[in-house]
């Protein structure tokens, strides 16, 4: 007896099923793999907020967020000066990464008469080539894991791009404190390129980034633990940053998109780059007692890379940004305009972002979140619906105010 086959009609109906069945089952394969990510970027936190602690355990302190360094040999202010190592690099060492850690310290050292600190940059950034070192990566960020250097010059560098920015404090500026809140108040603020200290409140004043000494990695300071006076658990240390802005998107899918994550820099001749993992500040060229750290007068401080300043935002253009937007606001459903060249700067409405700015979100590619990691060695994720008086609080060591569970 000959089997019956198939027909064309069973054989498309079983053809449907299984696509029916692929639809449905891809959503909670592409989630399982987020969510694999996810941990990834989590364990990754983890691993810096352990390196950090370790550091503490050997220098009784965390290191300096972002160093300038500058040799005085004059009694006037420092002639010999230069851009300095982030943070990222005092860890290296309790990160699995001594070998790099030893080089780039000996490129770090000055010859004897204490005047060669010009060339840091080109040193660095000879030993940071081609070195990729994943526990800098989210698995999840769209920005692209290394990038040659901005520089003019015939032996390229490739960096890696990282995604995590040190905290150094938040801000007060624009309306956000909640009605029913103690209002938060931050004075340690200094803007960039201006001769007065950022006020404490105000509409969208001052107009450029701000910094703030108010966190754990701050310019060119350090704290102990004890410096934490909320309590281990309820200082934030680190972050991301590692996605795209966008404007003039308007819900639609045009404008501009550009680059947000702390490496981004325009030091350097070219087009700006990220992969400036290891760099900090240059020393603020402005005279004597230039505004470097915390406590020198009111004067302007230079660009400071790989840390952050947490700053709301609200409004901007038809449709604007939510209500005091400081986590995962991306411009996305926004009209925000741009300013300035190659979009480095926002309109009024969100002076301090940009690409080379000291104020961005903080972003993440994961959905609805982003990790950060604290004090105590926890990580945690951060809604982006959380209230921005929250955010401020645990991104400041001494407010006063402990979170709870949020």
């Amino acid at each position: 007896m000959r089997k019956r086959a198939f027909t064309l009609v069973e054989l498309l109906v079983v053809i449907a099923i299984i696509g029916v069945l692929v639809a449905l089952l891809l959503p909670a394969v592409q989630a399982a793999r987020e969510a694999a990510r996810r941990m990834q970027c989590s364990n990754h936190l983890k691993q810096i907020g352990l390196a950090l602690q370790n550091y503490h355990d050997v220098y009784s302190s965390l290191p300096y967020g972002a160093r300038a360094r500058y040799v005085q040999t004059t009694g006037t202010a420092p002639t010999n000066q230069s851009w300095g190592p982030s943070w990222y690099v005092a860890i290296l060492p309790f990160a699995e990464q001594k070998p790099l850690s030893d080089l780039m310290e000996a490129g770090q050292l000055t010859v004897s008469n204490l005047a060669d600190v010009s060339n840091l940059v080109g040193r660095m950034s000879f030993h940071a080539n081609n070195q990729k070192i994943q526990w800098m990566l989210c698995p999840s960020s769209p920005l692209p894991q290394t990038e040659i250097l901005r520089a003019a010059t015939s032996s390229p560098k490739t960096c890696v791009v990282p995604s995590y920015v040190g905290i150094s404090g938040a801000t007060t500026s624009l309306s956000n404190q909640l009605a029913t809140e103690i209002p938060f108040n931050e004075t340690r603020l200094k803007t960039k390129n201006n001769s007065t200290t950022a006020v404490a409140v105000g509409p969208t004043t001052p107009s450029n980034s701000q910094q703030s000494w108010g966190g754990m990695l701050c310019p060119n300071e350090c704290y102990g633990m004890a410096a934490a006076i909320d309590g281990t658990s309820n200082t934030m240390l680190v972050s991301e940053k590692s996605d795209y802005f966008y404007l003039k998107h308007n819900g639609q899918n045009t404008g501009v998109r550009i680059r947000i994550d702390g490496s981004f820099t325009n030091a350097g001749t070219g087009t700006p780059t990220g992969g400036w993992w290891w760099l900090g500040m240059d020393f603020a060229r402005a005279g004597s007692n230039a505004g470097y750290t915390s406590s020198q007068g009111a004067t302007a401080f230079q660009p400071v890379y790989n840390v952050t300043t947490l700053r709301a935002y609200s409004g901007g253009g038809s449709p604007g940004a939510p209500n005091n937007a400081m986590i995962g606001f991306n411009g996305k459903n926004a009209n925000i305009t741009q300013a300035g060249s190659g979009g480095n700067d926002m309109n009024s409405d969100f002076q301090g972002i940009g690409q080379t700015r000291g104020n961005n979100p903080l972003l993440s590619a994961h959905p609805n979140v982003v990790l950060a990691v604290f004090l105590d060695g926890h990580t945690q994720p951060l809604n982006k619906t959380t209230p921005p008086p929250i955010v401020k609080r645990v991104a400041t060591r001494d407010d006063g105010q402990q979170i709870a569970d949020f």
